[in-house]
């Protein structure tokens, strides 16, 4: 049991960098190749930077796509009579500590790209809880092609 959390927990590190990196090249993409201003051109924060705030409606997306794959990496080598119940399970825990990593790297630890509490839970919806359910919503995904 123990080596099935800890696998899980890598493969959900895994697909929350994967996430991430999209994300910020993403915002490069669109500054670089697009010309929209980041932060600094726009004398903003960085959260509030037009490349930034261009990116918002694609992070569900990102995860849509990206946490099925990891799921199903996960389970692929698992043998068990019970692989749906497996997969609810794994991304019940998933997206409860996709909500507590977001919340210690995104809000508590301070850095250049850091959010209020505001930002992240007001001014950031519908989009953190569309993450959610993408995340949340994997083992449906995964299910349909097992």
């Amino acid at each position: 049991m123990f080596d099935h959390l800890f696998l899980s927990f890598i493969w959900l590190l895994i697909a929350y960098h994967v996430v991430t990196f999209i994300a910020i090249g993403h915002m490069y993409i669109f500054h670089r190749v697009f010309h929209v201003p980041n932060a600094k051109e726009a004398g903003t924060t960085p959260m509030k930077s037009p490349a930034y705030q261009k990116t918002l409606p694609y992070q569900a997306l990102y995860n849509v796509i990206v946490f099925p794959i990891f799921l199903w990496l996960y389970v692929r080598g698992i043998e068990t009579d019970n692989l749906k119940q497996l997969m609810f399970h794994t991304v019940i825990q998933w997206t409860a500590i996709s909500i507590i990593l977001d919340y210690i790297f995104w809000v508590l630890i301070p850095h250049k790209y850091r959010f209020t509490h505001r930002e992240f839970y007001i001014g950031y919806q519908p989009w953190i809880t569309l993450i959610y359910l993408a995340i949340f919503i994997s083992h449906y995904i995964v299910g349909v092609f097992l």
